[in-house]
């Protein structure tokens, strides 16, 4: 980095300093010129005089110009040398309006860049700490796995079918568990992922009821698609969201409504309604499922949370309802959900009929006006 020393910055005055010189032999040319065609002239010593004025009045200058300026850049130059951020962020007190313009700028820049230190410092913290669950979480798949390679190398394969279904059954666990984390990955890009368009509820619903048809026939679990009542219009049902964003939520919405609705002696039943509430249009997907204890109700859509479900239920990953509720606030979604423990749970998204700011103003300008009688 270089120096701010004083032949460093005569060396930047050098332009000002020729055209001072420059100006001051034009000057002293003119007033001899002048001279000259009235018939006098300049004497010698009268012009050493004002060069060596004009001399000293340029050294005065610029040595009072460097002690202003000097501090200043000195210590922009030791900036980055063995300084700490807090160290880097204080400079020395302007005294030129050129040096105020440029402190205010570093300040701006500099708190700018903390913010996004802080802030990436804090998504460093809760990725490591994700991956470290989803790492914990994946040892107990790999571990049955290994016990039952270890079992078939030392006993033989007394029942291959058995074997299979239970390496496949941890194999699936791990896939579902890899897709979960390539989709909280993918939430850190989710604004160059994104793409709002209208989309239709019923349609999307009934992909994703198709998507898992074999689920719901393995686990004994019958979907219900309810049609929307009168007080729901055709048009409500169409929002302004991403499709493939909330495709995924449903996914994972119905895939724990499908898991947790399957019941050992019995059927279990999947309903998805629709509805309207002041203005919004609400997606209800409800099971009649084992539910969801109430000390655990506010937990989860914490990541890697499981609770009672987890118990009852090994291969819970606790990542679905976290992804559905985060997806749900970067898209202005509202999820909410109700549970009675041994009676069911019940997910509900809220669409906002207008989500941008200006809906407030959209709703009281188009809002019809009351027109005030006169009394007869």
């Amino acid at each position: 980095m270089n120096e701010y020393t004083l032949r460093a910055f005569l060396r930047d005055r050098l332009p000002y300093i020729l055209f001072y010189a420059a100006f001051g032999l034009s000057s002293a040319a003119v007033v001899q010129l002048d001279l000259t065609l009235q018939g006098a002239s300049l004497q010698f010593a009268n012009v050493a005089y004002l060069v060596l004025l004009g001399f000293a009045g340029l050294v005065a200058f610029l040595l009072v110009d460097y002690r202003r300026q000097a501090p200043f850049y000195q210590r922009l130059a030791r900036v980055g040398r063995d300084a700490t951020p807090e160290e880097m962020s204080i400079l020395e007190t302007p005294r030129t309006l050129e040096q105020r313009v440029y402190a205010d700028a570093w300040a701006t820049l500099f708190a700018r860049l903390q913010t996004e230190f802080a802030g990436e410092r804090v998504r460093t913290q809760q990725r490591l700490h994700f991956l470290s669950q989803w790492a914990h979480h994946m040892k107990t798949p790999v571990a049955v796995i290994d016990l039952e390679l270890q079992k078939a190398r030392r006993d033989g394969l007394a029942d291959p079918e058995a074997f299979i279904a239970s390496i496949a059954e941890e194999i699936d666990r791990i896939q579902r568990s890899l897709q979960a984390l390539l989709n909280a990955i993918r939430l850190d890009q989710f604004a160059a992922d994104l793409k709002l368009e209208p989309v239709h509820l019923p349609s999307l619903a009934r992909q994703v009821v198709n998507d898992y048809r074999r689920a719901f026939i393995a686990h004994r679990v019958f979907p219900r698609l309810e049609p929307a009542g009168p007080d729901v219009p055709e048009e409500r049902l169409t929002v302004h969201s991403d499709a493939k964003w909330l495709r995924l939520v449903l996914e994972q919405i119905i895939g724990n409504a499908v898991k947790y609705a399957a019941r050992p002696e019995g059927d279990g039943h999947v309903t998805i309604r629709f509805a309207l509430e002041e203005g919004d249009t609400v997606l209800e997907v409800e099971d009649d499922g084992i539910g969801i204890p109430p000390e655990d109700l506010g937990r989860v859509c914490e990541p890697f949370f499981t609770g009672a479900a987890g118990r009852a239920y090994p291969g819970s990953t606790g990542l679905g309802l976290y992804l559905a509720r985060e997806i749900c606030r970067r898209l202005g979604h509202r999820l909410t959900i109700d549970s009675q423990p041994g009676r069911g749970t019940c997910v509900r998204i809220r669409f906002a009929r207008d989500p941008s700011i200006y809906a407030p103003l959209r709703d009281a300008l188009t809002r019809p006006r009351r027109t005030a009688v006169a009394p007869s």
